[in-house]
């Protein structure tokens, strides 16, 4: 009896340093794992950022994926509102994950504003970045769980930063994942990418009253 409680205490013991160390080294590494509700913040590829691959071991980019921006214009417009997709598509895969931001080429800050239009995706920001991602906390599942080879495609709205910002870069990450639940060689990491310019100030005619009058009167 005396032995039983020697061990029942000596478990409990264990068990209560371990919840301390938690508790006072939040900050410490964790074992990494794939992330259905949402990935953690700056895992595009872009301007040096990691990928999905941090924690899902699947190949990276091998070729048999097609991972796309649309939408994203030619040159932009400042201030103006884009609708933005993003599409995945992979034979064999059947849950799909992806995370995206848009940069200044220059310096590699956020470049405008990313809003959340649908109840698939969700929004982070860090270090003053936005970074758009699926999510399945509410609503639809935006992983898409069950849907064999693609497209799956996740669209939001981005808002062009002010004039002066220059050409802007849209990075993307995405998962084609074999909905294992597990985060191994069958969870496949892509990379996407595009640009955009800024669009030059359209030119204004100076005009007066007297030059309306002329060209109506003529």
């Amino acid at each position: 009896m005396k032995s039983r409680y020697v061990d029942w205490l000596a478990g409990g013991l264990a068990a209560g340093v371990m919840l301390a160390w938690i508790a006072l080294d939040p900050t410490s590494a964790r074992p990494a794992g794939a992330n259905v509700d949402e990935p953690p913040a700056a895992r595009t590829g872009g301007a040096g950022q990691q990928t999905c691959n941090t924690c899902h071991n699947g190949a990276l980019n091998d070729g048999q994926a097609t991972f796309a921006f649309s939408g994203v214009p030619a040159s932009y417009t400042p201030g103006q509102t884009y609708p933005i997709t993003v599409s995945l598509a992979r034979s064999g895969a059947s849950r799909w994950g992806f995370e995206a931001t848009v940069l200044k080429t220059s310096d590699n800050s956020a470049a405008g504003t990313i809003v959340v239009t649908s109840n698939l995706t969700t929004l982070q920001t860090q270090a003053g970045k936005f970074y758009i991602s699926h999510t399945n906390l509410n609503g639809p599942d935006g992983t898409f769980p069950g849907t064999a080879n693609g497209p799956v495609a996740w669209s939001f709205n981005w808002t062009a930063p002010s004039a002066g910002a220059g050409a802007v870069g849209f990075y993307a990450a995405g998962v084609a994942a074999d909905n294992d639940g597990n985060d191994g060689g069958g969870d496949l990491v892509y990379t996407t990418s595009t640009s955009s310019s800024e669009a030059p100030p359209t030119a204004v005619t100076a005009t007066t009253w007297g030059k309306i009058k002329a060209h109506y009167l003529h």
